[in-house]
């Protein structure tokens, strides 16, 4: 499995590592739905529509309501540009998340909001996640970009 998702992962940035837009961008984010934490993510921009992540979902144990556990999650979004700082993007994706106890798979659907202010990148989005647990989720973050492709 650990191998498949890693050719899942390295086929695209290979296949358009030299596009001139291309970058790579970590970000951090606060995630809430059914569980509060913390959002990790690596995603790939082969360009400055598309883009392709991974992500952690991370449950630290927080009082009674919340369960020890963790998220990983393959997704992506296109970005349909309203402004020259602002875009919407749908969003789709899978996961698979372990609580303290159960774990399980989850199909991802939803959408974002993003911004693009030179290499920062902030983004609100909804997820939609069906399967184990099912939930609302909101992430509210932001991307820091680094170049790939020639100048």
């Amino acid at each position: 499995m650990r191998h498949f998702l890693f050719f899942i992962i390295l086929i695209p940035i290979l296949l358009t590592a030299q596009m001139k837009e291309s970058g790579v961008a970590p970000g951090a984010s606060v995630v809430t739905g059914h569980h509060t934490g913390i959002n990790l993510r690596f995603h790939y921009f082969p360009s400055h529509k598309m883009c392709v992540g991974l992500e952690s979902n991370l449950f630290p144990k927080s009082g009674h309501s919340i369960s020890e556990g963790m998220e990983i999650t393959l997704n992506g979004h296109f970005i349909f540009e309203l402004s020259h700082h602002w875009g919407v993007y749908p969003l789709v994706g899978a996961g698979w998340k372990n609580l303290k106890n159960e774990s399980g798979f989850r199909a991802l659907t939803g959408g974002g909001l993003h911004g693009n202010y030179g290499r920062f990148a902030p983004y609100v989005e909804y997820i939609y996640s069906s399967g184990f647990e099912p939930e609302g989720i909101l992430i509210m973050g932001t991307f820091f970009t680094f170049a790939l492709g020639k100048e």
